[in-house]
């Protein structure tokens, strides 16, 4: 998949920046809105996307159905947690 890219799309999150899903790979990327940090995430059924792309709470939606669940690789040079910690 090297050369490949998802396109992403904003959403309204203090979490997530922007988030995109490439289905025939089952891929999910979501940029984090603190350091831009693009994290990827495998083999996500194309129902999960639906639902994070749709919930009212997008960042409780994925540290409940997405962190820990699938796969993850951040796609940036630098390394951090790849599921941030809930925010006060």
């Amino acid at each position: 998949m090297e050369g490949r890219s998802i396109k992403h799309i904003s959403i309204q999150s203090g979490l997530i920046e922007t988030m995109g899903y490439e289905p025939q790979h089952a891929l999910l990327e979501i940029r984090l809105s603190s350091n831009g940090k693009v994290w990827q995430y495998r083999d996500v059924p194309e129902d999960v996307w639906y639902q994070l792309r749709e919930d009212h709470h997008p960042d409780a939606y994925f540290r409940r159905y997405v962190c820990g669940h699938y796969r993850e690789s951040l796609l940036a040079d630098e390394c951090g947690s790849p599921c941030p910690e809930a925010q006060a």
